[in-house]
């Protein structure tokens, strides 16, 4: 977990502006799976999947490395226990910010941070990482797309839960938002902020 007096730009920019065009590696994806692993053993099926191709494949991170590639999503909560969702054009309906990795994005925490701010707004420097592991890793099937001449695919999701004071937003969002309390979120990644809402780590 990050000091409150570290400021999170540091995971997108130095101190003489962006960060020059370093890549996520294959490796780099590989050990963000495995520390994935680590904490949560019972997804190892999602993981082993996602190792295979990462180390015998081409860059998974580039959004057109088929039949899989990877995308970054930020769980932004609030201490009255919501989290953000967009509505973007990736995929039809609401979802968290973010989607496939830049070039220049010199990690998967940061292509998260940067996909926010550009969303939202928010200044990555008020926002506090649950931790540098995603709280979820999931594949989804990504339906085909004729006019794009893309083929059903995978994304890797890795989702980041990042802690925000509150829900009041700048100016300088570039999409549909809103705020749906944690117990509306379905599934896996529902139950785990569910059960994170409840540790004592979440400063209030």
């Amino acid at each position: 977990m990050f000091p409150k007096a570290v400021g999170l730009s540091a995971w997108i920019v130095t101190k003489r502006g962006t960060l020059p065009g370093v890549s996520v590696s294959n490796n780099a994806v590989v050990s963000a799976a495995l520390g994935y692993a680590e904490v949560h053993p019972s997804e190892v099926d999602t993981v082993r999947d996602l190792a295979s191709l990462a180390l015998h494949g081409p860059r998974i991170v580039l959004s057109d490395t088929l039949p899989a590639h990877l995308a970054c999503r930020a769980i932004v909560m609030t201490p009255d226990l919501h989290v953000l969702q967009v509505r973007g054009a990736e995929r039809a309906g609401w979802q968290f910010p973010g989607g496939h990795v830049d070039e220049g994005d010199s990690s998967l925490l940061g292509s998260a941070l940067r996909q926010l701010s550009e969303l939202t707004g928010i200044d990555p420097n008020a926002l506090r990482p649950e931790s540098v592991v995603p709280c979820d890793l999931a594949a989804v099937s990504i339906d085909p797309a004729p006019a794009l001449d893309l083929p059903e695919h995978v994304h890797y999701d890795f989702c980041y839960l990042l802690h925000l004071p509150s829900q009041d937003l700048g100016a300088d969002a570039t999409a549909d938002l809103r705020w749906v309390s944690v117990s509306d979120v379905p599934g896996r990644l529902g139950t785990k902020l569910r059960r994170s809402s409840r540790m004592p780590a979440v400063r209030r």
